[in-house]
């Protein structure tokens, strides 16, 4: 006996998997759009936590080399292969970069400071990998970072006049259609199309503002922003 036909749902990152399948196999446009996306948000992901910016570039270079089987002198399969889409790529890759800063950092404060042994002729392996990982800085990206960008979104949607927040909590956390809220304000449905898209360019161009006003140091966009909410920041 058959039962109902289940409905085939979409990827959430059908597009990120696509990109992904076409930069393996060689595609020049798709190599040329993820190093152009990915390569300068994120080295400013990096500076933003207070990475230098040579240094920044370089690691960035490094990953992104082995996202196309670079690594270990060109012999390993191309990182990006190994993604599946689980996750936005843009949040893959900041977990990917981020954790190997943070490698980086562990290896120079443990430095010359490695356990040895008295069988370590036989032992095979970096000696680096028999310290413990943990470590305060793992969660830097996930403390304060995300306290900053929280009370700069805060104050951005707290910028807002009251009936324009109203109709932005209608229209993206309620789903009501602008016809309908145009409706409900005895308006044409052409100005709450208009006050929602200013209300968004207002949230953005505030957001930005109040984290610069915070720290001046931080090289982040909003796009970088929005990527990072991606990445699963809790704001």
């Amino acid at each position: 006996m058959s039962g109902p036909v289940s409905e085939v749902k979409p990827l959430r990152y059908a597009e990120d998997l696509d990109l992904v399948d076409r930069a393996v196999s060689g595609d020049a446009a798709a190599v040329r759009d993820f190093q152009d996306n990915y390569r300068p948000m994120l080295e400013r992901v990096l500076m933003s936590r207070g990475v230098d910016r040579l240094q920044a570039e370089d690691l960035v270079a490094d990953v992104i080399a082995e996202c196309f089987g670079a690594g270990k002198n060109g012999k390993t399969r191309p990182l990006i292969e190994k993604f599946e889409g689980r996750s936005s790529l843009s949040t893959w890759m900041i977990r990917i970069t981020w954790n190997r800063w943070l490698d980086l950092k562990r290896r120079d404060k443990f430095r010359g400071e490695l356990p040895s042994y008295d069988e370590d002729d036989d032992r095979s392996g970096d000696k680096f990998d028999r310290v413990a990982g943990d470590n305060p800085d793992d969660h830097l990206l996930d403390s304060d970072l995300a306290e900053l960008m929280g009370r700069a979104i805060r104050e951005a949607f707290d910028s807002l006049s009251p009936d324009v927040l109203l109709m932005m909590k209608l229209s993206y956390l309620h789903g009501i259609s602008q016809a309908n809220i145009a409706r409900m304000w005895q308006c044409d449905q052409t100005r709450v199309s208009r006050s929602l898209t200013a209300a968004r360019e207002q949230v953005a161009s505030v957001t930005m503002q109040r984290i610069r006003e915070a720290d001046s140091s931080l090289q982040l966009e909003w796009e970088d922003f929005q990527k990072l909410c991606a990445a699963g920041l809790d704001l």
